[in-house]
């Protein structure tokens, strides 16, 4: 039976698993959880410098791998499994009962479920408390970037929201086997104690913030009046003034708490029976 295809490229220059390390800070009481182990080179450095390590891994046969080599570890278990399918909440709970109170999620992620799973991670109650990962270079200067700049999106409105993320260093393709054809970087993301902004429906916030990026470069008077789901045109007219947004800037200029308010406005603006 032929293996599918899961497109992740395995870390072999040791130097970036150390500049991992460093921005991770373990301490002893911090329970490790790593996503797509693969051949191990991370999984041995964590096993060293930390009290217990949770590995993650797809692959039956990199699993049993993971087994052989790591097996004597008793600070380390390996759990077969679709990192697309943790529940990162009794994850996080399961570690905590055997006495590590902090969560950190250190991974090289694989590139086809790094960009959902920090979102899943951070938003889970109780879940991820920081993360050290390895993503595509394009994701991570997404995940940090700031209004009005050509990598600002709806994704990094979701990443901040939840965290702080701090791009700490760029990675080769040469750094991986096999080589990827395209950066990758590793970013830094530590958990807020409390989302950054206030909202009443945190899911509608987000719809509205999709569907205004996709959009991004029209005014917002343009972008508004195209949109589902949002007040009619003199409603939003008047959200926008009652936020002091000017109808005529653009989606992409909008810091975080400006897209807050806007969305508080239209959604007071809406009659009971809306």
């Amino acid at each position: 039976m032929k293996r599918p295809k899961l497109g992740q490229h395995f870390l072999k220059e040791t130097r970036y698993i150390a500049k991992a390390l460093q921005a991770a800070e373990i301490m002893p009481d911090d329970g490790i959880i790593e996503v797509g182990p693969g051949k191990g080179i991370l999984t041995k450095a964590l096993l060293k410098k930390s009290s217990f390590v949770t590995a993650i891994e797809l692959d039956e046969r990199l699993a049993n791998r993971l087994h052989e080599k790591f097996g004597h570890f008793d600070n380390l278990s390996i759990h077969l499994q679709d990192a697309r399918q943790i529940d990162w909440t009794a994850l996080s709970e399961e570690i905590r009962q055997k006495g590590y109170p902090r969560i950190k999620l250190i991974a090289n992620l694989p590139y086809y479920l790094a960009s959902q799973m920090v979102i899943y991670a951070m938003a889970a109650d109780k879940g991820c408390d920081e993360m050290v990962v390895m993503v595509q270079d394009e994701v991570a200067r997404r995940m940090c970037a700031q209004p009005g700049t050509k990598e600002y999106s709806s994704y990094s409105i979701a990443v901040q929201y939840y965290g702080e993320p701090k791009y700490i260093i760029k990675v080769p393709p040469s750094a991986f086997n096999p080589p990827p054809r395209v950066s990758s970087a590793l970013v830094k993301i530590v958990k807020r104690s409390q989302p950054l902004v206030a909202l009443s429906d945190p899911d509608a916030f987000f719809y509205l913030v999709h569907a205004m990026f996709t959009h991004r470069r029209k005014t917002l008077r343009n972008c508004l009046q195209g949109l589902k789901n949002v007040p009619e045109l003199t409603k939003w007219e008047e959200g926008l003034q009652c936020a002091r947004i000017d109808s005529q800037r653009r989606p992409e200029t909008l810091s975080i708490f400006e897209l807050a308010s806007l969305y508080q406005a239209l959604d007071h603006s809406r009659t009971p029976s809306e």
